[in-house]
């Protein structure tokens, strides 16, 4: 079970790795599905995704590309379409 962010918590998002992350929880969230399942089906450890998610890391194109891959949200025209109709209290 994906586990939620917390009521309340807002994250920041001032460059495009922030709102990367946000919308990558949120697509997980929304599909039910935990950051250790996304990070098995991705390839990489938890904490790294976790990192992602939180907009702490600066991660490759090729795990963009394979956590984008993994929510059926290719080409990634349509990943940043998604990410600019996100409410504004995420971007």
């Amino acid at each position: 079970m994906a586990k939620p962010i917390g009521a309340g918590n807002t994250r920041r998002s001032d460059t495009p790795r922030e709102l990367f992350g946000a919308a990558i929880t949120r697509l997980r969230i929304q599909k039910n599905v935990s950051q250790a399942t996304v990070s098995a089906g991705v390839g990489c450890e938890e904490f790294y995704l976790r990192n992602i998610e939180q907009g702490r890391e600066n991660f490759t194109f090729d795990i963009m590309y394979a956590i984008i891959s993994y929510f059926g949200m290719l080409p990634l025209s349509r990943f940043w379409a998604y990410v600019e109709e996100l409410p504004t209290d995420l971007k």
